[in-house]
């Protein structure tokens, strides 16, 4: 199971990147044994995970740039 606090995958699915939720559904499930983050639904399917290099919750909640995770390296790894 994930340990720490830090969040180091982001979904960066276009479809997972609208401000209206169509889910009350979590934003964290855990990829790889570390936290991950999807504003959409973290549990739903169609993920694009990005690895972070460790990022809190809080600035991925208030509006961390999305831009800054699409030049990382893509992650092969789905739910």
């Amino acid at each position: 199971m994930a340990k720490g606090g830090l969040i180091h995958y982001v979904c960066i699915a276009d479809a997972h990147m609208s401000s209206v939720r169509q889910s009350t559904s979590d934003t964290l499930t855990v990829v790889s044994g570390r936290w991950a983050f999807c504003a959409f639904d973290a549990k739903g399917e169609g993920h694009d995970w990005r690895e972070t290099e460790g990022v809190t919750i809080e600035a991925l909640r208030s509006g961390f740039p999305r831009a800054r995770f699409v030049q990382l390296p893509a992650e092969d790894r789905s739910r």
